[in-house]
């Protein structure tokens, strides 16, 4: 899967991408945020480690909902590029 990384990394595909996300009814905000916090429950004080960060949004969201840390991980550098602004 190699071919992966180089796709994911592609600046255009990342522009793109970031561009979908941008938009309120995205995906990921409007489908999978809310189920994954349903069933994640209470953060306060809890250390949470998110494989396949992305931009780390659900960082940023998890440290305002009284996580006491958070590291995110991604094995493609465009998405850790991203993370660094949230």
């Amino acid at each position: 899967m190699s071919g992966d990384r180089e796709f994911y990394d592609n600046l255009d595909v990342r522009t793109n991408y970031l561009a979908h996300r941008d938009h309120a009814d995205n995906p990921n905000d409007t489908l999978e945020r809310p189920i994954f916090l349903k069933l994640a429950g209470n953060l306060s004080n809890l250390d949470i480690t998110d494989l396949g960060c992305g931009n780390a949004a659900f960082g940023q969201a998890a440290l305002q909902a009284g996580a006491r840390f958070y590291i995110g991980i991604d094995i493609f550098c465009s998405s850790l590029l991203g993370s660094q602004s949230n």
